[in-house]
């Protein structure tokens, strides 16, 4: 007979230079946050640091600016991703809003003009991410909805990593 062991309570790992991200609690999956300085990414859980890892992005200007000023850095960080088993970039907006910019963004009109980067840039990138270095890419519309998809994928990767089943001989 099979007996599922029970599942140990997870603790997310926040990176200290994440700004504005999301606050994880004690529920009962959870067993809350810590905030610690982290190679890659934004998050990931105790126990799984070298198999999970979310980079957030909450906008698409942020991702502009990783595609632009940023590039060599955020390319870095992208062939660091790519060792980790299970790899998300996590996006707080719509695939819309990629296609549209750098309309609606909150760059402003006068720059708007100067803006290299356009939508159909921003999607290639993000699908050769996909492609290239085996990340997970999740539009997720809002930062409310890419919390709970963040949230459910350390719940199931925390599930799939422990569960154990063992032969009860009766």
């Amino acid at each position: 007979m099979k007996m599922r062991k029970s599942i140990p309570k997870y603790t997310v790992i926040k990176d200290t230079r994440e700004k504005d991200g999301y606050h994880f609690k004690e529920y009962d999956k959870c067993s809350g946050m810590v905030v610690e300085t982290m190679k890659t990414g934004d998050y990931t859980v105790r126990g799984l640091e070298d198999l999970v890892c979310v980079e957030r992005k909450a906008s698409v200007a942020e991702i502009s600016n990783n595609l632009g000023r940023k590039k060599s850095a955020f390319l870095a960080e992208m062939d660091r991703m790519k060792s980790f088993e299970h790899s998300f970039i996590v996006l707080e907006f719509s695939m819309t809003d990629v296609l549209d910019f750098p309309k609606g963004s909150n760059i402003p009109l006068s720059k708007q003009k100067q803006t290299r980067i356009t939508g159909k840039y921003i999607l290639k990138s993000l699908l050769e991410f996909q492609i290239n270095y085996g990340v997970n890419v999740l539009f997720c519309d809002n930062k409310y909805n890419a919390f709970l998809v963040t949230n459910s994928i350390f719940k199931r990767l925390n599930e799939h990593f422990n569960t154990i089943f063992k032969v009860d001989h009766e």
